[in-house]
């Protein structure tokens, strides 16, 4: 039964925490950061069905990677590869995911919004493991399309708690997009760099016959900047948002820090998913997070507003 919870990776559900800030965004451009207990129940309703999806993903991608698995220096011990597990067994706990997914998010909220991001969620699955598409072995094309579980995982925070009729702002959707797609090509170079050899890693993956170390540290750099670039239209563009423009140093640590790790010699030798466990990035995350609740509630109490301490003075004259 362990074996089967593994391929099923629960462990990994904790990804879904995500969702979490899709709750942040709704709670703090809609709800006025007003949240009582009826606010938390469906927030936390929302993330089950997320998180059965989200194994059905990880079994289908296990079981089309297994031929795969066997190449890797570590995933070869993985339960498919292995021989633990029965794959029709697998199969059919895959449905069972979907079918209870779905059953769940329907009767527990009446917005086909949240109903439409859990679709798009079991779908970014399909086309990212399923020939003829599967995104899986296409060079930046795969880290676009992992990524994009990021504004789903938006969506399903978001309409957890707002109507369909309303959406969360583009500008966050893209900074969350490619946050996404930092943190996916910083695996991406962790898990090349991990393997150590261009010809079997490019037998494992085949993006990494394209992939090379600077490809994917050039990637990396193109995400940080877009995400800042994103983050910074929202702050100015939400007056609510506009105490953020004060974590953004704490962003960029956060950010250093990740690129630090990943290109470390420790980083090398970690699989993917360890590289976000670093005890620092974990710190700075936690210190960027309640710096941004702070903020965001001087803005509410009226306690501090960023946009008239930073505002220039108006007895300029133009010559």
């Amino acid at each position: 039964m362990i074996d089967y919870l593994k391929v099923a990776r629960v462990d990994h559900w904790l990804k879904n925490i995500f969702i979490v800030f899709g709750h942040a965004v709704a709670v703090v451009l809609v709800l006025d950061m007003e949240i009582g207990s009826s606010t938390l129940l469906q927030a936390a309703l929302s993330l089950v069905p997320a998180c059965l999806i989200a194994s059905a993903n990880y079994i289908l991608n296990e079981i089309l990677d297994a031929p795969f698995d066997k190449l890797h220096p570590r995933k070869q011990m993985r339960p498919i590869p292995a021989g633990r597990v029965s794959v029709p067994i697998l199969w059919g706990l895959m449905g069972v995911c979907i079918v209870v997914g779905f059953a769940l998010a329907v009767w527990w909220f009446r917005n086909p919004g949240y109903w439409v991001a859990l679709g798009l969620l079991l779908l970014s699955g399909l086309v990212y493991n399923i020939q003829p598409v599967r995104l899986k072995d296409r060079a930046f094309l795969d880290v676009i399309a992992e990524s994009f579980n990021n504004p789903i995982r938006l969506w399903l925070g978001w309409f957890a708690l707002v109507e369909t009729h309303r959406f969360p702002p583009l500008s966050i959707m893209l900074a969350w997009w490619c946050f996404g797609g930092l943190l996916m090509t910083g695996k991406r170079y962790s898990e090349f760099r991990f393997i150590g050899d261009k010809d079997l890693s490019g037998q494992y993956r085949k993006s990494f016959q394209i992939y090379t170390e600077r490809s994917l540290i050039i990637a990396m750099i193109v995400y940080a900047n877009l995400f800042c670039f994103c983050a910074g239209w929202a702050i100015c563009s939400y007056p609510p948002l506009n105490n953020l423009v004060f974590v953004f140093p704490l962003i960029i640590v956060a950010v250093a820090l990740y690129f630090r790790h990943a290109m470390s010699e420790i980083g090398a030798r970690l699989e993917p998913e360890q590289l976000l466990q670093n005890k620092w990035i974990i710190l700075s995350t936690m210190v960027t997070a309640v710096a941004a609740a702070g903020l965001l509630w001087a803005h509410k109490s009226g306690t501090f507003n960023a946009r008239s301490f930073l505002d220039s003075p108006s007895d300029y004259q133009v010559p």
